[in-house]
């Protein structure tokens, strides 16, 4: 990062090469196969190639991800304004229309930080297609956050040419509270703390995203153990022939065939390549083997589920990307939030059968682009 005394701060994200860990890698894998080929017995010899190669491979891997340009992801702030660089120059927005520059910090991480934009006026939209706007008529810089040390370097830069605001992230809708239990009036007073009340997981199912329709599994299997027992039938009791070779023949491609629809079928439910959707009356939690989102119903407007399997969700108010900078790369561009990976149709029709269940009255469902369906509400709040 430059320093504010130059008159430009750059904050780079930009991915660096590769060059030392390929070096590392290559000279561990020449060395384990130079060991290798140097012992006097075959299976040292052939277990030093073969882990070897294996560092080997890994190095080369890692050059060829470095010879190509990284593609610059920077944030710049200098005398003339403010310009965000991914692929060329995406926006960039000249001091005199901002009146305000806040940095607020994310929730419950102190070391992290989002760059808020205040315009002059209201056509500041107009000229800037490139940011996310925010609750107040702000706009929020996408896809990048700062530092403490970088926080601190770039209020003392935009100090310089306009204000600093001091921006708290609206909250959002608290969780209506249970009803307490009314205090016995034998129960002393002194001393006595209240701890907020917690909503009760009433209920709740978990949805296997892209999972497969067992009963089309079922029938597969039922319909290869037909054509399979048929063709060892006819094979072993039929004519010698070109029937016999024909039975045999198919007898093998349905073996084969049955093995390659389970191993696709058990690798979806591998943890590694398993998503999870969990659906409760308080919000729903999307997990994977990488990432892990999850949502309180108080959060969500409106949810939908397309005829594509997409599921899709709409934040109650503006200020979403400032509560939750984990979620900034599920966005659309009209304001809506896209989960990963579309359902599979055994899922869609779960989620269908379970979601006007569990989903409270204040969230509106759509599914499949027509009307939504009567929410039943079982203990829903």
């Amino acid at each position: 990062m430059t320093a504010p005394e130059t008159g430009r701060v750059v904050v780079s994200r930009t991915d660096g090469r590769h060059w030392i860990q390929a070096g590392i890698l290559l000279a561990i894998g020449g060395g384990i196969v130079w060991l290798g080929l140097s012992a006097t017995q075959e299976s040292p010899r052939l277990a030093g190639c073969v882990f070897g190669g294996g560092f080997a491979l890994l190095g080369l891997i890692l050059v060829f991800r470095s010879l190509p340009e990284p593609v610059v992801n920077e944030l710049v702030f200098d005398a003339s304004g403010i310009s965000r660089i991914v692929r060329g120059v995406v926006w960039a927005a000249r001091w005199d229309e901002l009146a305000a520059v806040a940095l607020p910090a994310e929730p419950g991480r102190d070391d992290s930080f989002r760059v808020v934009l205040e315009p002059v006026d209201d056509r500041f939209v107009e000229r800037h297609r490139g940011l996310t706007p925010v609750a107040g008529g702000a706009f929020l810089v996408a896809g990048i956050t700062l530092s403490v040390i970088e926080a601190g370097r770039v209020r003392e830069i935009v100090g310089k040419h306009t204000g600093i605001a001091e921006r708290p992230v609206t909250p959002a809708a608290p969780e209506p509270a249970p009803r307490s239990a009314p205090v016995p009036r034998s129960a002393p007073a002194a001393g006595f703390v209240p701890r907020p009340a917690t909503v009760p997981e009433l209920d709740h199912v978990s949805i296997h995203v892209n999972g497969w329709d067992r009963r089309k599994v079922w029938f597969f299997d039922f319909a290869m153990a037909m054509l399979g027992i048929g063709a060892y039938v006819a094979g072993e009791f039929g004519p010698s022939g070109f029937l016999h070779t024909v039975c045999r023949i198919l007898l093998g491609a349905v073996i084969v065939l049955g093995g390659v629809v389970h191993a696709f079928e058990f690798n979806t439910r591998k943890r590694e390549l398993r998503a999870d959707l969990r659906l409760s009356n308080l919000g729903f939690r999307w997990k994977t083997y990488h990432r892990k989102y999850e949502l309180g119903w108080h959060e969500v407007a409106e949810l939908r589920l397309l005829t594509d399997g997409h599921l899709e969700f709409r934040p109650v108010d503006l200020d979403f990307p400032l509560r939750h900078g984990d979620v900034e790369n599920l966005a659309l561009s009209d304001g809506w939030y896209r989960l990963p990976r579309p359902l599979s149709p055994a899922a869609m029709r779960k989620f269908t059968r379970c979601v006007p269940i569990l989903l409270p009255r204040q969230v509106v469902l759509t599914v499949g682009g027509g009307a939504p369906p009567t929410p039943i509400t079982r203990g829903a709040t």
